[in-house]
């Protein structure tokens, strides 16, 4: 058993409701990163069995005694004790390497505490981030890495939130490790973002990471709000106006509140799939989409426009129109034709466009477009561009033509709850209603 599963197995055999995900999430990556600022990652797997032992000592320590007043504090000091009994070791034997011996050369309790402020807490784990985002990782490399060393994610949840097999998840991070070994000096680079590019990378990972969450497209449960709140937290680390990439990221949080704010409505009772237009607006949480605003107006602030400061914008009108029918397809338009200006290949970007066209224009317009999209993108085996003629051509009540598209989309399809969704689509075209679907979630 991997290390976060077994922790929260544990969690829920001993009854612990205090002791979240979250709670796990937050302070596992904490304590990695300080940790890391003593060993170094080369001892990585070193510092996540002190950070696994620690938390098994919680859970044993708390079910007899309480959470303690402090949880995060307890959770800390153990943590240093523990690398004081590794260091202790270390000196004692031949069998740890001798630059791990080195950290006995320092007053480790000492320089532990003086590491321990919030401010070095912070710049520790947006050192590491920057690091995870290093181009020496694959794009997928730096989303496992970051997840396993920022958010404790172990073999079976990276598997899991990111459509992997485990044994491919092992190997990714053996070879992300022996990297992490081969160049040590990556511990050392600066906590400001060094350039564009790099800014980019950390922001695009953070944007898959909550897609991951937002849509586990081969997940039985179809949404992981622990990996969406997980990139939430990540995204605030980068969040200090002495960043390059400070309005981008309130852009880029705006935009994960305003998604978050329909989590409630997303999934039907029996946990399937519900398009936007068949959702209920009284449920989604005001409170997120207020969070949204305020972070989406000091995105706005900047001078240059940025992909998700449009995103983030529509997912807005989308939170606040009325119902579904009174949504400004206008604007949305409008905005996607910028957003395509900045993604000119971007295909799913032209094809949200014209979905939302479809709501002002000719539909059949609409389907040919889809249809020309689909051959020149290069990606005809994607149910979603089925999906959405499927969706227009029920909405004007060519129930024949809808059905066609919704089964060529339901072979294509390969989610439990996607096929669920396009099934239900087929018997409400076979049944006669013609209730707008939407194909978002």
């Amino acid at each position: 058993m991997w290390r976060s599963e077994k922790l929260f197995r544990l969690d829920y055999n001993t009854h612990i409701p205090q002791l979240t995900a979250h709670l796990f999430r937050e302070n596992s990556g904490k304590m990695t990163a300080i940790l890391s600022r003593i060993f170094g990652l080369q001892h990585l797997d070193l510092i996540l069995d002190i950070v696994q032992d620690t938390f098994e000592a919680a859970l044993t320590t708390w079910r007899f005694k309480g959470i303690p007043d402090n949880p995060s504090g307890w959770l800390m000091k153990v943590a240093k004790n523990k690398a004081l009994n590794a260091v202790k070791r270390a000196q004692k034997s031949e069998s740890f390497s001798p630059d791990l011996i080195l950290s006995a050369s320092i007053d480790l309790e000492d320089h532990f505490e003086l590491i321990c402020t919030d401010h070095e807490i912070k710049d520790s784990q947006l050192r590491l981030l920057i690091i995870c985002g290093q181009p020496v990782f694959s794009s997928r490399n730096q989303i496992i890495i970051t997840l396993h060393i920022l958010s404790g994610f172990g073999v079976p949840e990276l598997a899991n939130a990111l459509l992997m097999k485990e044994e491919a998840v092992k190997k990714s991070l053996s070879r992300c490790k022996s990297s992490l070994k081969a160049i040590p000096q990556l511990l050392n680079v600066p906590v400001v973002l060094p350039s564009d590019e790099q800014t980019e990378t950390l922001l695009h990972i953070l944007y898959l990471m909550f897609n991951e969450g937002y849509k586990t497209t081969r997940a039985k449960k179809g949404i992981n709000n622990d990996l969406c709140y997980e990139a939430i937290r990540l995204t605030k680390l980068l969040l200090t106006p002495q960043q390059t990439c400070y309005h981008q990221v309130n852009a880029l949080l705006a935009l994960m509140f305003f998604n978050l704010s329909r989590f409630p409505a997303r999934l039907t009772e029996s946990a399937e799939w519900l398009s936007l237009a068949e959702q209920d607006s009284g449920l989604w949480e005001q409170k997120f989409i207020q969070e949204g605003f305020y972070y989406l107006h000091i995105s706005t602030q900047s001078t240059q426009i940025h992909r998700l400061h449009l995103e983030a914008i529509i997912a807005s009108l989308h939170c606040t129109a009325p119902d579904f029918k009174q949504t400004n397809w206008t604007k949305i338009v409008y905005l996607y034709q910028q957003l395509e200006l900045l993604e000119p290949g971007s295909p799913y970007v032209r094809l949200n466009r014209i979905i939302a066209q479809s709501y002002l224009l000719n539909a059949a317009a609409c389907i040919k477009e889809i249809n020309e999209l689909e051959i020149s993108s290069g990606l005809r085996q994607s149910f979603l561009f089925s999906a959405s003629k499927a969706d227009i051509y029920q909405r004007i009540g060519e129930r024949e033509k809808a059905i066609t598209a919704y089964e060529e989309a339901f072979r294509l399809s390969n989610a439990v709850l996607d096929r669920k969704f396009l099934l239900r689509k087929i018997a409400e075209c076979k049944s006669g209603s013609n209730d707008a679907a939407g194909r978002q979630h």
